[in-house]
C-alpha cells in the first residue's frame, strides 16, 4: 500500500532537503562516519596483526555487535515513538566514543566488553537515523534524499579511510585509537546543538492498546504482510553476502599486498566510487521509479560476487570487483528507506526501520561468521555463495516492485 501521510513523530520538515533537520543530519552523520573510520577499515587488520588472531575471532566479534544492533534496533523503533528519535539517535551516537578505546585493548573480555556496548548504540543509531531520515524528507524526494543520507556515510568513511591510510604508516592503533575518542566527544556536543528534536519529534498520537501492550503486539501486523516478507528477503539476502565481503576483503588485500595500510586505501577507493552510486541511484529512482534502478543494483551485486570469487587472490582483481561490489551495495541501500516509506504506513514507519535493521544485523552476523569460516576452506567460497544469495535478492526486489505497484493502481 502507497502511503504518502506524514510518518508519526516526524521531525519538521521544512523544505525537505534543505530543511535544518535534513542538512543537520547529513553533517553528523558525516562526521561520526568520517571519525570512526580507522575502525571500520582496520578492525580485521588489528585483530589479526596486533592480535595474532584468526579471522573466525574478527567474525565472532562482528557477530557479537550486530546481533545486538539488531536486537536493539527493535528497541529503538519503540524509544522513537516514545523518547524522540534525536534523544535516540544521540544515545547511538555516545557509543561511538567506544571505538576508539577498541583499539586502546588486548585483553579479549574486554575487547567483547565493549563490542557488546557498541552493538546495542549500533542498533540505536541505525534505526533513529533512518527513521529521522523519512520524517524529514517528502516521499516524493525520499530516492535523492536516501542517497544524500548514504552519501553522507560513504563520504565519511570513504575520506576519513584515506586519512587513516596515511596517518596508519606513523601512527600506531593506540595512537589511532586516542584521537578518535576526543574527536567523538566533541561530535556529541555538536549533535546535541545542531539537530532539531524535542518534543517536535515525538510521536503526536496517543499510543492505543496495541501499542502499549509490548514490543509483539507492536511489530506482529507487520509481520503478517507478503510485501514485508519480501522486504526482508532482500535484505537478508543482499546483507549476508555482504557481512562476508566486508569481512574479507580487507584481510585477502593484507595478505595479498603484506601492508596495514592497503586496505584502508581500498576502503577509501571503493566508498568513494559508492559515493557517486549512490547519488545516481537517487536521482534515477526520484525519476523513474524504484524498479529499475533497484534491479541494475542488486543485479550488479551478484555479477561483483562472481568476479571476486575468480580473481580473489590478485590485488587488482579484489580492488576492482571489490569497488564494484561496494558500489552496487550501497545502491541497494540507497533504495531500501524508499521501500520502508511505500511498505509501511504512517504509524509503523519507525517499526519498521527497526524490524527491517533487524534483519540487517542477523544477515551480517550469519555473512560475518560464515566468510570467516569459508575462506578458511576455499577463499572463492565465500564470493560464489554470494553469486547465488544475490540471485535470490535480485528475485525478492522484483516480486516486492511488482506487489507495490499492483497495490498502488
Amino acid at each position: 500500500m502507497k502511503d504518502v501521510s506524514p510518518a508519526v513523530g516526524a521531525v519538521p520538515r521544512g523544505d525537505g532537503l534543505l530543511s535544518r533537520a535534513f542538512v543537520a543530519l547529513c553533517l553528523v552523520c558525516f562526521l561520526n562516519h568520517f571519525l570512526i573510520a580507522p575502525f571500520s577499515s582496520l578492525f580485521p587488520v588489528y585483530v589479526e596483526a596486533d592480535l595474532q588472531r584468526l579471522p573466525w575471532f574478527t567474525g565472532y566479534l562482528r557477530g557479537i555487535m550486530l546481533a545486538l544492533g539488531g536486537v536493539f534496533a527493535i528497541v529503538a523503533g519503540r524509544m522513537c515513538d516514545g523518547l524522540g528519535r534525536k534523544a535516540t539517535l544521540l544515545l547511538g551516537l555516545a557509543g561511538s566514543l567506544l571505538t576508539g578505546l577498541v583499539f586502546r585493548t588486548v585483553d579479549p573480555l574486554g575487547l567483547t566488553g565493549l563490542i557488546f556496548l557498541m552493538g546495542a548504540a549500533t542498533g540505536l543509531w541505525s534505526t533513529a537515523g533512518q527513521s529521522y531520515l523519512i520524517g524529514s524528507v517528502g516521499p516524493r524526494r525520499l530516492g535523492l534524499g536516501g542517497a544524500l543520507y548514504f552519501l553522507s556515510n560513504t563520504a565519511g568513511n570513504s575520506l576519513g579511510s584515506l586519512v587513516t591510510g596515511l596517518i596508519k604508516v606513523h601512527w600506531s592503533f593506540a595512537q589511532i585509537g586516542l584521537w578518535m575518542m576526543a574527536a567523538l566527544a566533541v561530535l556529541l556536543v555538536v549533535g546535541v546543538v545542531l539537530l532539531p528534536g524535542g518534543d517536535r519529534d515525538r510521536g503526536q498520537h496517543t499510543a492505543g492498546p496495541k501499542e502499549r501492550s509490548g514490543l509483539w503486539a507492536a511489530y506482529r501486523p507487520l509481520l503478517a504482510r507478503r510485501e514485508v516478507h519480501l522486504l526482508i528477503g532482500l535484505r537478508y539476502m543482499i546483507t549476508t553476502f555482504w557481512g562476508m565481503a566486508s569481512l574479507l576483503l580487507p584481510l585477502l588485500i593484507y595478505r595479498v599486498s603484506q601492508s596495514a595500510s592497503m586496505p584502508a586505501f581500498y576502503a577509501s577507493v571503493s566508498l568513494a566510487v559508492a559515493a557517486a552510486c549512490q547519488l545516481l541511484t537517487g536521482l534515477l529512482t526520484d525519476r523513474y521509479g524504484r524498479t529499475g534502478p533497484l534491479l541494475v543494483a542488486t543485479t550488479g551485486v551478484a555479477l561483483s560476487a562472481l568476479g571476486l570469487a575468480l580473481f580473489q587472490g590478485v590485488l587488482p582483481g579484489l580492488f576492482i570487483c571489490g569497488t564494484a561490489l561496494t558500489g552496487t551495495a550501497w545502491a541497494v541501500s540507497t533504495i531500501i528507506p524508499r521501500l520502508m516509506s511505500d511498505v509501511a504506513r504512517a504509524e509503523e514507519k519507525n517499526r519498521l526501520v527497526g524490524l527491517t535493521h533487524l534483519v540487517w544485523s542477523g544477515a551480517m552476523v550469519t555473512g560475518s561468521i560464515a566468510g570467516g569460516l569459508l575462506v578458511e576452506v576455499e577463499p572463492a567460497l565465500p564470493f560464489l555463495t554470494g553469486v547465488v544469495l544475490a540471485a535470490g535478492g535480485a528475485l525478492c526486489a522484483w516480486r516486492l516492485c511488482l506487489h507495490l505497484e499492483l497495490a498502488e493502481r
